[in-house]
């Protein structure tokens, strides 16, 4: 049985159908989307529309994991700043895709307050958006899981292994923790599972990168992606 995390989509939906056919996601999988559905690409409502057909076609074993853009959206109430911050990484986007469909971005809102999640925990490993710093995962704040860039980026987490998003990188990397040396990863290899750290797997998908995907089975993973617009010429970053 196999775990698929897929990184951040930023409102491309063909690259979101392509790489799920790409890794021949099915029923029998666990799918793990890593949150920041929205913003950024062209086709946030096609992607709204992906998702919520994904959760019915997997059931319990879909898991959505709240991002820091789709924080933006279900907050009761905004900072001056952070709307700026908002508005600067694609909110617009959002705002146009769905009115290209006669629709509202906050149309989503009850779906996303049902279905999102502050983190997810297997045996070998969890899933967060941004960032971990304590154990267990549950004892962290809100705001290191959404919206920390810190952590992974000093390369200091050593604990259980997690997997992220949030932070747009031009490859998959394995940041073991304790400032030892990363690891970049390349996609269509099998590597040993670790027991510690980060892999961050957000490669820039709606910034003109691509979207990955991890695979999970049996204690090792590979990763696959495709470009932003769904293009497979060339897995390799």
């Amino acid at each position: 049985m196999r775990t698929i995390l897929i990184g951040d989509i930023h409102g491309c939906d063909s690259a979101l159908q392509s790489l799920l056919e790409k890794v021949g996601a099915g029923r029998q999988d666990t799918l793990v989307l890593l949150g920041d559905l929205f913003d950024r690409g062209p086709d946030s409502w096609e992607v709204f529309r992906t998702v919520r057909e994904l959760a019915e076609d997997f059931g319990e074993r879909f898991v959505l994991l709240r991002g820091n853009h789709e924080d933006y959206l279900l907050a009761e109430k905004l900072s001056f700043s952070d709307k700026m911050v908002w508005n600067r990484v694609g909110r617009q986007a959002t705002v146009r895709s769905f009115k290209a469909h006669h629709a509202r971005m906050e149309d989503a809102i009850p779906w996303l307050r049902e279905h999102c999640r502050l983190w997810w925990k297997d045996t070998a490993f969890q899933a967060v958006h941004a960032a971990v710093r304590k154990t267990p995962v549950e004892e962290n704040d809100p705001q290191t899981l959404l919206h920390d860039h810190e952590t992974v980026q000093t390369n200091v987490y050593a604990g259980p292994l997690t997997v992220v998003g949030h932070i747009a990188l031009d490859y998959p990397v394995w940041f073991p923790g304790g400032k030892q040396k990363t690891q970049p990863l390349q996609p269509g290899e099998w590597h040993v599972l670790p027991e510690c750290g980060v892999i961050c797997i957000d490669t820039g998908c709606g910034k003109g990168g691509r979207l990955t995907a991890m695979i999970v089975e049996e204690g090792r993973f590979r990763l696959e992606s495709v470009d932003e617009h769904g293009e497979r010429r060339s897995s390799r970053f």
